[in-house]
């Protein structure tokens, strides 16, 4: 289950005259590193996490490889990897010299199963009435937090922001409170920084 909050449309991309409107964003989990990623396919699998990130290794250093070589990649039902190139603008094509164009940055254009495969159930944020309250418990707060967690297994700050309207230096205070208490625990450091259900 995926959550999505409804936004105002920008005020520079609202014509005049036009009635206010609002569009559904989508209110992001969190991010999965690759070793958590690693970890789940292992569990329901019967390679090694070993194998898999060895694996996920040599992919990458080929797939890199073959774009850098002019080609387009299709890495199985997950779609296209092609290169993208930059040079400066010029007048004349003559002024343009090979030292001068490089490489910069990958597209990717998914398979037409993989977008299929990911679209999962959506509903509305229940937490989007946060966003227009100031006070609230720390009890309300630590129940929404171990009810994400329960289903989705860990929580970000980031996430954790989006879903409850607190700010950054707010919601690190409200998530080191929960740490304090024993109701979460850190793991990663970082970017890569979430919180999980305390361990007995």
């Amino acid at each position: 289950m995926a959550y999505y909050n409804l936004k105002k449309k920008p005020v520079f991309t609202t014509k005049e005259g036009e009635k206010e409107t609002l569009y559904a964003g989508i209110v992001y989990s969190g991010t999965i590193s690759s070793e958590r990623l690693i970890s789940k396919v292992a569990e329901r699998s019967g390679f090694k996490e070993g194998e898999l990130a060895g694996a996920l290794i040599e992919l990458l250093n080929e797939v890199a490889y073959q774009i850098g070589e002019g080609y387009i990649v299709e890495l199985g039902d997950f779609g296209y990897f092609s290169g993208k190139i930059k040079s400066r603008l010029v007048a004349n094509k003559d002024d343009i010299r090979s030292q001068s164009v490089h490489f910069n940055g990958v597209n990717f254009r998914a398979s037409k199963k993989f977008r299929m495969m990911a679209r999962g159930e959506l509903e509305r944020n229940p937490y989007h009435n946060f966003r227009q309250s100031k006070e609230w418990s720390n009890e309300a707060l630590d129940k929404f937090v171990t009810e994400h967690i329960e289903k989705h297994g860990f929580i970000t700050r980031t996430i954790y922001s989006q879903l409850t309207g607190r700010l950054k230096n707010k919601a690190l205070d409200d998530l080191k409170r929960m740490a304090a208490k024993g109701i979460i625990e850190r793991e990663g450091y970082g970017n890569q920084m979430h919180f999980v259900k305390k361990t007995e």
